[in-house]
């Protein structure tokens, strides 16, 4: 399925939800419309309890997603407009509960970066590279900084944003910046590898974790500890634990209830 105009493909694949940055022709950049068609299939996808993983990926091989769109709406006068877009959509990446799975098929670069962060688990093809070459063209990478440090450091994260370097497929891993990387022919697989995985847990258990990560993150231990605490008998009290307690008991597989 198609969101019309945006350049967003949306597929259902039983509990998974496959988002697709579908504009190869412009390296799957992000125009206003594709940026805000992501947001609204993210917060679609989280509300809807049938889905218990997004998998976000880029149309075609060369690109993942370029970034923002320095031909298009970044070169008239749509900047704030894209800008504001762009913080909405990473708000929404960080509050989510359902875990996301990048599937990076091509190179990521500024904002695709950031996509990349902004997912919980990514595979990327070994022949990709990922940077924030922003300084490059006089910008700088403001929203995605954040993400930038987070996974890689201080250190890396000014060699990548002060100098605008592209690193390859292998160093990204050695980095933090990706989980796995695997052969082109293979991505697909690695990627449904790790999806499975999450699958196979509990999703009331990783739905709840994951918002609690996203709001506790930065805090110190004792200002997280409380709400970490409130969480855990949220997760405690749901069918699932009971259901996953019981299955361990008898030595089965659990059957989750998702709620």
């Amino acid at each position: 399925m198609s969101e019309a105009g945006s350049g967003l493909l949306s597929r259902r694949r039983g509990p998974r939800l496959e988002l697709t940055l579908n504009r190869p022709q412009r390296s799957n950049a992000l125009s206003r419309a594709l940026v805000e068609a992501l947001t609204s299939a993210l917060r679609a996808g989280d509300a809807d309890p049938e889905v218990r993983l997004v998998v976000l990926t880029g149309a075609g091989e060369a690109a993942f997603c370029a970034g923002g769109d320095l031909g298009g709406e970044l070169a008239g006068g749509g900047v704030e407009d894209v800008t504001r877009a762009f913080a909405e959509l990473v708000r929404t990446l960080d509050g989510l509960g359902t875990p996301l799975v990048a599937r990076v098929n091509g190179h990521a670069m500024g904002g695709g970066l950031g996509l990349v962060l902004g997912c919980d688990l990514a595979v990327a093809a070994d022949d990709v590279k990922l940077g924030t070459p922003e300084v490059r063209s006089g910008l700088f990478p403001m929203m995605i900084a954040p993400l930038v440090e987070r996974h890689v450091g201080p250190k890396r994260a000014a060699e990548l944003l002060f100098t605008g370097a592209r690193v390859d497929a292998p160093t990204a891993l050695a980095w933090g910046l990706v989980n796995r990387v695997a052969p082109r022919a293979g991505l697909d697989a690695a990627v449904d590898e790790l999806a499975e995985a999450v699958l196979t847990a509990s999703p009331t258990a990783v739905r709840v974790g994951r918002r609690a990560l996203a709001a506790t993150r930065g805090r110190q231990l004792h200002e997280a500890l409380p709400a970490l605490a409130e969480r855990l008998l949220e997760v405690l009290s749901s069918q699932d634990a009971a259901e996953g307690i019981s299955a361990f008991l008898e030595k089965r597989p659990a059957a989750w209830k998702n709620r």
